[in-house]
């Protein structure tokens, strides 16, 4: 995906920002006290934590999209495009 290298340092702040959640809730996770934990903050990081890797997959969709799908002047090319987006949205909406 070369057209995403003019946002790839956006792309790697929102993996990073992701990556922080995640581990924030396996720190959560790992204390020592589990009478401790605060379910709704828990499940309020995990609803976060989804929400950023929705925005993700909405982000990289878009550009695949443009770019592959409206891009290609030929048909054979948007119709591969087309059955590739197809594949991802059945396992990502599984």
């Amino acid at each position: 995906m070369a057209h995403l290298n003019h946002d790839r340092a956006r792309l790697l702040a929102r993996i990073r920002r992701m990556k922080g959640q995640v581990e924030a809730l396996e720190k959560a996770l790992s204390a020592p006290a589990p009478d401790e934990l605060d379910c709704t903050a828990l499940l309020t990081q995990v609803a976060a934590v989804r929400g950023a890797s929705h925005g993700l997959m909405v982000e990289l969709l878009s550009e695949h999209l443009r770019h592959h799908v409206a891009g290609p002047d030929d048909a054979a090319s948007r119709e591969s495009a087309v059955e590739d987006i197809a594949g991802i949205l059945k396992s990502y909406l599984k």
